[in-house]
Protein backbone atom coordinates (compact mmCIF):
# COMPACT_ATOMS: atom_id res chain seq x y z
CA UNK A 1 0.00 0.00 0.00
CA UNK A 2 2.52 2.22 0.54
CA UNK A 3 3.10 2.64 -3.40
CA UNK A 4 0.21 4.26 -3.41
CA UNK A 5 0.72 7.06 -0.92
CA UNK A 6 2.53 9.19 -2.78
CA UNK A 7 0.39 9.46 -5.72
CA UNK A 8 -2.22 10.13 -2.91
CA UNK A 9 -0.56 12.81 -1.32
CA UNK A 10 0.43 14.54 -4.22
CA UNK A 11 -3.19 14.71 -5.77
CA UNK A 12 -4.53 15.71 -2.76
CA UNK A 13 -1.89 19.00 -3.17
CA UNK A 14 -3.22 19.42 -6.35
CA UNK A 15 -6.98 19.38 -5.68
CA UNK A 16 -6.23 21.43 -2.61
CA UNK A 17 -4.12 23.94 -4.80
CA UNK A 18 -7.18 23.83 -7.49
CA UNK A 19 -9.68 24.60 -4.27
CA UNK A 20 -7.33 27.50 -2.94
CA UNK A 21 -8.74 31.11 -3.88
CA UNK A 22 -5.09 32.27 -5.53
CA UNK A 23 -6.11 29.16 -8.00
CA UNK A 24 -9.74 30.28 -8.98
CA UNK A 25 -9.58 32.06 -12.42
CA UNK A 26 -11.42 35.79 -11.46
CA UNK A 27 -14.57 35.92 -13.29
CA UNK A 28 -14.35 39.27 -15.93
CA UNK A 29 -16.24 42.12 -15.41
CA UNK A 30 -16.36 44.75 -18.48
CA UNK A 31 -17.33 47.79 -18.62
CA UNK A 32 -18.12 50.02 -21.32
CA UNK A 33 -18.15 53.86 -21.17
CA UNK A 34 -17.57 56.31 -23.68
CA UNK A 35 -15.86 59.40 -22.39
CA UNK A 36 -11.91 59.12 -21.22
CA UNK A 37 -10.16 58.83 -18.03
CA UNK A 38 -10.73 62.16 -16.82
CA UNK A 39 -14.04 62.16 -16.60
CA UNK A 40 -16.49 61.27 -13.99
CA UNK A 41 -17.95 58.18 -15.95
CA UNK A 42 -14.37 56.43 -15.59
CA UNK A 43 -13.79 58.19 -11.42
CA UNK A 44 -16.87 56.07 -10.51
CA UNK A 45 -16.11 53.14 -12.28
CA UNK A 46 -12.29 52.86 -10.98
CA UNK A 47 -14.21 53.37 -7.67
CA UNK A 48 -16.67 50.83 -8.41
CA UNK A 49 -13.76 48.45 -9.06
CA UNK A 50 -11.59 49.47 -5.85
CA UNK A 51 -15.01 48.35 -3.63
CA UNK A 52 -15.21 44.94 -4.88
CA UNK A 53 -11.69 44.58 -5.48
CA UNK A 54 -11.75 45.32 -1.74
CA UNK A 55 -14.61 42.91 -0.60
CA UNK A 56 -14.08 40.22 -3.01
CA UNK A 57 -10.73 40.32 -3.77
CA UNK A 58 -9.51 38.63 -6.94
CA UNK A 59 -12.60 36.98 -7.71
CA UNK A 60 -13.86 39.34 -10.28
CA UNK A 61 -11.29 40.90 -13.06
CA UNK A 62 -13.01 44.53 -13.60
CA UNK A 63 -11.89 45.95 -16.65
CA UNK A 64 -12.88 49.29 -17.61
CA UNK A 65 -13.11 50.11 -21.45
CA UNK A 66 -13.56 54.28 -21.61
CA UNK A 67 -13.05 56.79 -24.82
CA UNK A 68 -16.09 54.71 -26.79
CA UNK A 69 -13.70 51.43 -26.81
CA UNK A 70 -16.42 49.19 -26.79
CA UNK A 71 -18.99 51.82 -29.27
CA UNK A 72 -21.38 54.17 -28.21
CA UNK A 73 -23.77 54.32 -25.26
CA UNK A 74 -26.22 52.73 -27.22
CA UNK A 75 -23.88 50.39 -28.62
CA UNK A 76 -22.99 49.53 -24.94
CA UNK A 77 -26.49 49.09 -23.82
CA UNK A 78 -27.02 46.64 -26.26
CA UNK A 79 -24.09 44.91 -26.07
CA UNK A 80 -25.64 44.71 -22.18
CA UNK A 81 -28.87 43.22 -23.26
CA UNK A 82 -27.07 40.24 -24.41
CA UNK A 83 -24.32 39.99 -21.96
CA UNK A 84 -21.41 40.44 -23.90
CA UNK A 85 -20.34 43.43 -22.02
CA UNK A 86 -21.15 43.24 -17.71
CA UNK A 87 -21.67 46.73 -16.94
CA UNK A 88 -21.72 50.47 -17.54
CA UNK A 89 -21.73 54.20 -16.21
CA UNK A 90 -23.56 56.19 -18.87
CA UNK A 91 -26.01 58.93 -19.53
CA UNK A 92 -29.78 58.68 -19.37
CA UNK A 93 -30.48 60.16 -22.52
CA UNK A 94 -29.63 57.09 -24.60
CA UNK A 95 -31.23 55.25 -22.00
CA UNK A 96 -34.91 56.19 -22.75
CA UNK A 97 -34.56 53.78 -25.92
CA UNK A 98 -34.58 51.06 -23.57
CA UNK A 99 -36.40 52.20 -20.66
CA UNK A 100 -39.07 55.22 -21.92
CA UNK A 101 -39.98 56.54 -18.34
CA UNK A 102 -36.53 57.28 -17.63
CA UNK A 103 -37.32 60.81 -19.99
CA UNK A 104 -38.90 62.17 -17.05
CA UNK A 105 -35.44 62.90 -15.29
CA UNK A 106 -34.55 64.48 -19.14
CA UNK A 107 -37.13 66.96 -18.75
CA UNK A 108 -36.19 70.78 -19.34
CA UNK A 109 -35.43 73.01 -16.25
CA UNK A 110 -37.21 70.21 -13.84
CA UNK A 111 -34.52 70.24 -11.16
CA UNK A 112 -33.44 73.34 -9.48
CA UNK A 113 -30.34 72.17 -7.51
CA UNK A 114 -28.37 69.12 -6.80
CA UNK A 115 -29.79 69.11 -3.88
CA UNK A 116 -33.54 68.94 -5.21
CA UNK A 117 -32.21 65.76 -7.97
CA UNK A 118 -30.62 63.90 -5.13
CA UNK A 119 -33.83 63.96 -2.93
CA UNK A 120 -35.83 62.62 -5.99
CA UNK A 121 -33.13 59.82 -7.31
CA UNK A 122 -31.99 58.67 -3.58
CA UNK A 123 -36.21 58.17 -3.09
CA UNK A 124 -38.58 56.36 -4.01
CA UNK A 125 -39.28 58.00 -6.97
CA UNK A 126 -35.85 57.18 -8.27
CA UNK A 127 -35.99 53.32 -6.90
CA UNK A 128 -39.02 52.80 -9.03
CA UNK A 129 -37.03 53.80 -11.88
CA UNK A 130 -34.67 51.88 -11.02
CA UNK A 131 -36.85 48.88 -11.16
CA UNK A 132 -38.07 49.76 -14.59
CA UNK A 133 -34.64 48.65 -16.52
CA UNK A 134 -35.15 45.18 -15.89
CA UNK A 135 -37.93 44.87 -18.48
CA UNK A 136 -35.08 46.34 -20.77
CA UNK A 137 -32.75 43.27 -20.15
CA UNK A 138 -30.78 45.51 -17.76
CA UNK A 139 -30.27 45.95 -13.95
CA UNK A 140 -30.33 49.88 -12.89
CA UNK A 141 -27.68 50.06 -9.85
CA UNK A 142 -27.57 53.72 -8.38
CA UNK A 143 -27.82 57.52 -9.94
CA UNK A 144 -24.72 59.96 -9.89
CA UNK A 145 -24.36 62.65 -11.95
CA UNK A 146 -22.99 64.83 -14.13
CA UNK A 147 -23.76 68.27 -13.99
CA UNK A 148 -26.72 70.73 -15.40
CA UNK A 149 -26.00 70.93 -18.83
CA UNK A 150 -25.07 74.40 -20.36
CA UNK A 151 -24.96 74.85 -24.39
CA UNK A 152 -20.94 76.13 -26.20
CA UNK A 153 -20.80 77.26 -29.79
CA UNK A 154 -18.47 79.17 -32.13
CA UNK A 155 -20.54 81.14 -33.79
CA UNK A 156 -21.30 84.01 -30.33
CA UNK A 157 -23.03 84.62 -27.47
CA UNK A 158 -26.24 82.95 -26.01
CA UNK A 159 -28.48 85.31 -24.29
CA UNK A 160 -31.69 83.85 -25.30
CA UNK A 161 -33.20 81.13 -27.54
CA UNK A 162 -33.39 83.49 -30.72
CA UNK A 163 -29.28 83.68 -30.33
CA UNK A 164 -29.72 79.93 -31.03
CA UNK A 165 -32.12 80.11 -34.45
CA UNK A 166 -30.41 77.80 -36.69
CA UNK A 167 -27.28 77.13 -34.81
CA UNK A 168 -25.60 73.47 -35.65
CA UNK A 169 -26.11 71.69 -32.18
CA UNK A 170 -24.94 68.11 -31.34
CA UNK A 171 -26.97 66.42 -28.84
CA UNK A 172 -27.43 63.18 -27.25
CA UNK A 173 -29.11 60.54 -28.93
CA UNK A 174 -32.26 61.22 -27.17
CA UNK A 175 -36.07 62.05 -28.54
CA UNK A 176 -36.33 64.28 -25.45
CA UNK A 177 -33.05 66.24 -26.01
CA UNK A 178 -33.81 67.01 -29.77
CA UNK A 179 -37.16 67.93 -29.18
CA UNK A 180 -36.23 71.09 -26.86
CA UNK A 181 -33.16 72.09 -29.24
CA UNK A 182 -36.03 71.88 -31.96
CA UNK A 183 -38.20 73.87 -29.71
CA UNK A 184 -35.34 76.82 -28.85
CA UNK A 185 -34.96 77.37 -32.53
CA UNK A 186 -31.88 75.54 -33.42
CA UNK A 187 -30.57 72.51 -35.39
CA UNK A 188 -30.34 69.62 -33.37
CA UNK A 189 -27.61 66.69 -34.44
CA UNK A 190 -27.80 63.43 -32.45
CA UNK A 191 -24.14 62.31 -32.47
CA UNK A 192 -22.76 59.93 -30.27
CA UNK A 193 -19.60 61.31 -28.03
CA UNK A 194 -16.63 61.97 -28.86
CA UNK A 195 -17.36 64.96 -31.09
CA UNK A 196 -13.96 67.02 -31.10
CA UNK A 197 -13.01 66.30 -34.49
CA UNK A 198 -16.77 67.52 -35.83
CA UNK A 199 -16.45 70.70 -34.00
CA UNK A 200 -13.04 71.52 -35.06
CA UNK A 201 -13.63 70.98 -38.59
CA UNK A 202 -17.22 73.05 -37.95
CA UNK A 203 -19.28 70.30 -39.14
CA UNK A 204 -21.23 71.13 -35.47
CA UNK A 205 -21.69 75.09 -34.40
CA UNK A 206 -22.16 73.87 -31.07
CA UNK A 207 -22.88 71.08 -28.14
CA UNK A 208 -24.01 70.87 -24.37
CA UNK A 209 -23.02 69.32 -21.89
CA UNK A 210 -22.47 69.84 -18.18
CA UNK A 211 -18.86 72.10 -17.37
CA UNK A 212 -17.52 68.81 -15.78
CA UNK A 213 -17.74 67.44 -19.99
CA UNK A 214 -16.47 70.38 -21.19
CA UNK A 215 -13.69 71.12 -18.92
CA UNK A 216 -12.47 67.68 -19.17
CA UNK A 217 -13.10 67.56 -22.87
CA UNK A 218 -10.96 70.69 -23.45
CA UNK A 219 -13.90 72.51 -25.46
CA UNK A 220 -12.48 76.07 -25.47
CA UNK A 221 -9.93 74.38 -26.86
CA UNK A 222 -11.38 72.93 -30.11
CA UNK A 223 -12.95 76.43 -31.20
CA UNK A 224 -16.34 76.46 -28.53
CA UNK A 225 -15.23 79.89 -27.44
CA UNK A 226 -18.93 81.04 -26.14
CA UNK A 227 -20.49 79.24 -22.91
CA UNK A 228 -23.86 80.38 -22.04
CA UNK A 229 -24.99 78.80 -18.27
CA UNK A 230 -28.62 77.31 -19.56
CA UNK A 231 -28.61 74.57 -16.94
CA UNK A 232 -31.26 73.56 -19.46
CA UNK A 233 -31.43 69.96 -18.22
CA UNK A 234 -30.05 68.08 -14.99
CA UNK A 235 -27.28 65.01 -16.74
CA UNK A 236 -27.97 62.16 -14.47
CA UNK A 237 -25.94 59.43 -15.48
CA UNK A 238 -26.39 55.99 -13.90
CA UNK A 239 -24.64 52.92 -13.33
CA UNK A 240 -26.30 50.28 -14.89
CA UNK A 241 -25.45 45.97 -15.36
CA UNK A 242 -26.52 43.25 -17.35
CA UNK A 243 -29.12 41.54 -16.10
CA UNK A 244 -28.16 38.53 -18.07
CA UNK A 245 -24.64 38.57 -15.77
CA UNK A 246 -26.07 40.04 -12.63
CA UNK A 247 -28.91 37.05 -12.26
CA UNK A 248 -26.04 34.62 -12.18
CA UNK A 249 -23.84 36.23 -9.67
CA UNK A 250 -24.29 34.80 -6.39
CA UNK A 251 -26.82 36.73 -3.40
CA UNK A 252 -23.96 38.23 -1.64
CA UNK A 253 -21.53 39.28 -4.16
CA UNK A 254 -24.88 40.97 -5.88
CA UNK A 255 -25.08 42.94 -2.49
CA UNK A 256 -21.11 43.35 -2.98
CA UNK A 257 -22.04 45.33 -6.61
CA UNK A 258 -24.75 46.85 -5.41
CA UNK A 259 -23.02 48.15 -2.45
CA UNK A 260 -19.99 49.75 -4.53
CA UNK A 261 -22.40 51.10 -6.70
CA UNK A 262 -23.91 52.98 -4.33
CA UNK A 263 -20.44 54.61 -2.62
CA UNK A 264 -18.67 54.60 -6.57
CA UNK A 265 -22.34 57.45 -7.13
CA UNK A 266 -21.86 58.93 -4.09
CA UNK A 267 -17.75 59.80 -4.91
CA UNK A 268 -18.89 60.79 -8.36
CA UNK A 269 -21.43 63.60 -7.02
CA UNK A 270 -18.93 64.95 -5.11
CA UNK A 271 -16.52 64.92 -7.98
CA UNK A 272 -18.82 66.49 -10.01
CA UNK A 273 -19.67 68.97 -8.03
CA UNK A 274 -16.78 69.78 -5.65
CA UNK A 275 -14.74 70.90 -9.02
CA UNK A 276 -17.40 73.01 -11.02
CA UNK A 277 -16.82 76.67 -10.03
CA UNK A 278 -12.68 75.86 -10.28
CA UNK A 279 -13.25 74.02 -13.74
CA UNK A 280 -15.60 77.36 -15.02
CA UNK A 281 -13.33 79.39 -13.30
CA UNK A 282 -10.30 77.79 -15.70
CA UNK A 283 -12.74 77.79 -18.48
CA UNK A 284 -12.83 81.88 -18.25
CA UNK A 285 -9.26 82.38 -17.74
CA UNK A 286 -8.52 80.14 -20.54
CA UNK A 287 -10.83 82.63 -22.48
CA UNK A 288 -14.00 81.17 -23.08
CA UNK A 289 -16.70 84.30 -22.95
CA UNK A 290 -19.08 82.88 -20.31
CA UNK A 291 -23.08 84.15 -19.96
CA UNK A 292 -23.23 83.59 -16.53
CA UNK A 293 -27.31 84.77 -16.55
CA UNK A 294 -29.10 83.96 -19.92
CA UNK A 295 -32.76 85.08 -20.25
CA UNK A 296 -34.10 81.67 -18.15
CA UNK A 297 -37.61 83.28 -18.56
CA UNK A 298 -37.24 83.08 -22.35
CA UNK A 299 -35.87 79.36 -22.27
CA UNK A 300 -38.68 78.32 -19.67
CA UNK A 301 -41.39 79.50 -22.02
CA UNK A 302 -39.94 77.71 -25.24
CA UNK A 303 -39.50 74.27 -23.83
CA UNK A 304 -42.75 74.27 -21.42
CA UNK A 305 -44.88 73.31 -23.99
CA UNK A 306 -42.69 69.71 -24.09
CA UNK A 307 -44.58 68.56 -21.39
CA UNK A 308 -47.64 68.59 -22.63
CA UNK A 309 -46.47 65.61 -24.88
CA UNK A 310 -46.27 63.42 -21.32
CA UNK A 311 -48.89 60.75 -21.32
CA UNK A 312 -48.75 57.48 -18.90
CA UNK A 313 -46.15 56.50 -16.30
CA UNK A 314 -43.39 59.14 -17.82
CA UNK A 315 -46.47 61.77 -17.26
CA UNK A 316 -46.91 60.87 -13.60
CA UNK A 317 -43.36 60.44 -12.35
CA UNK A 318 -42.37 64.12 -13.96
CA UNK A 319 -45.74 65.23 -11.76
CA UNK A 320 -44.55 63.45 -8.65
CA UNK A 321 -41.17 64.91 -9.23
CA UNK A 322 -42.72 68.53 -10.34
CA UNK A 323 -44.20 68.21 -6.56
CA UNK A 324 -41.15 67.28 -4.82
CA UNK A 325 -40.21 70.89 -6.23
CA UNK A 326 -42.74 72.39 -4.29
Amino acid sequence: MHHLIKPLVSLACLVGLAMSPAAWSAEKVNIGIVTGPTFVHTYAAQKFKEEVDKALPGKYDIVIHHSAALGSETQVLQQLQLGTVQMTVCTTGPVESFVPEIKALEMPFLFTSYEAADKVLDGPIGSDLLKRFEKAGLIGMHFLDNGFRNVTNSKHAVNTPDDLKGMKIRTMESPTHLAIWRALGANPTPMAWPITTQLQQGVLDGQENPIAVISAAKLNEVGQKYLSLTRHVYSALVITGSKAFMDKLPAADRKVFFDAARTASLAGRHFVRDNEASQLAALKAAGMQVVDTPNYAAFRAKTEPIYASLSGDTKKIVDEIRKTEK
